[in-house]
């Protein structure tokens, strides 16, 4: 099971900036009431350092609705949490108000570890220059600090977004889109704010609410109540009687944030900013393998025939994204290659090439390309068997050179695994092959032919190590891959 992700909004609501467009600068809070926020985090903080380990969480994000970094709970909360052996990360949605050195020196006093540190930082153009802003985010990021910074897309604030790009000096720049603009955004304005933030566009698409793409996020109230996320509705359980993540449920129509569509467990999510994408904070792999079938497209219904062959779009803007940064797409597919390019017709422009047949085909376009070669003199043997099990024998060759065989059968009767052990119990006769079971289709290709083998291979072909590419996919033949390249930054 991969870890989870939990948010965190305490009973703060008051703040040391007064922009005229926010409700919580407007409400000083008493000495009791932050007295109450104090206790409820870091009765919180305990309870976590103890059941992280059962929940399987990984990460932690405070998303508090005023500014939490003027108090010392939160520094002192968050070190004693990035201590946790369990913990992976902890970060905190700031206006970066507080003193950097300040912070730091108490947050490694109480133990904190500096690499497991996230801040999401918000520039407010009212309260702060830009020059000062920019200057606290290298400061942090020259510290070692891994951050992003961000603002509204409002449209008068264009120059000085543009200017503080320049300043940051490589640190992502996100821009939210301006809920209270009552109008759409230009072409031209879409085109301004997609050169600051490279993923502006995807604020601007509707993502369809789904509860079940939300299986591994959960967030936290002060009080301990529940929710799926921070726009859900209340849960029946509360925090301190969880057990185990609840069934996660889900009223809206659609994910109309950043801290709603980015939880979501959308692989394009986790390419574009790791295996934490709330942190908001993007990697840069130098290669991305994907496989196709049920990942990049739905899968091929019980008839075998395909349900859609259109990608989503909020995954066609994730790949344009990357493909625009350079990035190497690469196919990870059990699709011969002919088979994938015409699946994929709509989106082979941006790809590269890839691993085809299982592995047992690899392809580097323009460059090199490789096969894993069978022996044919045991399709005889296969031949021999059809009627018995009830199947079509379909082989697949490179210049008279076999390299995969496809033992089919009628859409209703797939295989099950003893089946195909018999089979291959009493045609390989030692041979070096490999089988896998797709439904219907028992699948042959070299033992040396898999798909982790394949991005090894490519990847030598690329001059780049595994560690710096990463791998999607959603069965069994992709585990292996995706374990090998697991870029994480």
């Amino acid at each position: 099971m991969d870890k989870r992700m939990i948010l965190y909004r305490g009973s703060l609501k008051s703040c040391n900036y007064h922009c005229t467009y926010c409700p919580f600068s407007k409400h000083p809070m008493s000495e009791r009431e932050l007295d109450r926020d104090r206790l409820q985090w870091c009765s919180f903080v305990k309870s976590l350092q103890k059941r992280a380990k059962a929940l399987h969480i990984g990460a932690l994000l405070v998303v508090p609705y005023g500014e939490a970094m003027i108090h010392h709970w939160y520094w002192e909360g968050m070190a004693q949490l990035s201590a946790s052996a369990e913990i992976d990360a902890v970060g905190i949605q700031t206006n970066l108000s507080f003193s950097v050195s300040e912070f730091l020196d108490s947050y490694e006093k109480a133990g904190g570890v500096p690499e497991k540190l996230r801040l999401w930082a918000t520039f407010h153009p009212e309260m702060t220059t830009v020059s000062e802003f920019a200057a606290k985010c290298r400061e942090l990021w020259n510290q070692g600090i891994l951050l992003c910074a961000g603002s509204v897309g409002v449209p008068e604030n264009l120059p000085l977004l543009q200017a503080l790009k320049q300043e940051l000096n490589g640190i992502y720049l996100w821009v939210n889109k301006m809920d209270g603009l009552r109008r759409s955004y230009t072409q031209k304005e879409r085109e301004a704010f997609g050169g600051i933030d490279p993923y502006f566009m995807r604020e601007l698409m509707p993502v369809p609410a789904n509860a079940a793409m939300c299986r591994d996020r959960l967030f936290v109230e002060a009080d301990g109540r529940l929710h799926t996320c921070n726009i859900s509705s209340p849960l029946k359980k509360k925090w301190d009687t969880l057990e185990d993540f609840p069934i996660p449920e889900c009223s809206r129509k659609q994910c109309s944030c950043y801290l709603a569509y980015g939880g979501r467990g959308d692989f394009m999510n986790q390419v574009l900013f790791g295996p934490y994408p709330l942190f908001r904070i993007p990697r840069s792999p130098k290669a991305v393998f994907l496989d196709i079938e049920g990942t990049l497209l739905p899968a091929e219904d019980s008839g075998g025939e395909p349900r859609n062959a259109d990608v989503a779009p909020d995954v066609m803007a994730g790949l344009e994204i990357l493909a625009g940064q350079k990035v190497c797409l690469l196919f990870a597919t059990t699709l011969p290659y002919r088979e994938a390019m015409e699946r994929c017709r709509k989106i082979r422009h941006l790809f590269a090439g890839g691993i085809f047949a299982g592995g047992a085909h690899l392809v580097l376009e323009q460059k090199r390309e490789s096969f894993y070669e069978l022996e044919d003199t045991w399709l005889a043997d296969l031949a021999a068997l059809k009627k018995e099990c009830g199947y079509r024998i379909l082989t697949y060759r490179n210049c008279g050179k076999l390299y995969k065989v496809t033992l089919l059968r009628p859409a209703h009767r797939p295989w099950l695994r003893q089946e195909a052990e018999m089979v291959m119990s009493r045609v390989s006769h030692g041979k070096k092959v490999r089988y896998y079971i797709e439904k219907n289709c028992l699948q042959i290709v070299s033992a040396d032919a898999c798909k982790a083998r394949g991005a090894e291979v490519l990847c030598r072909w690329l001059g780049i190590s595994t560690k710096d590419a990463a791998a999607v996919g959603d069965s069994r033949e992709d585990e292996e891959m995706m374990e090998l390249c697991n870029f994480s930054k």
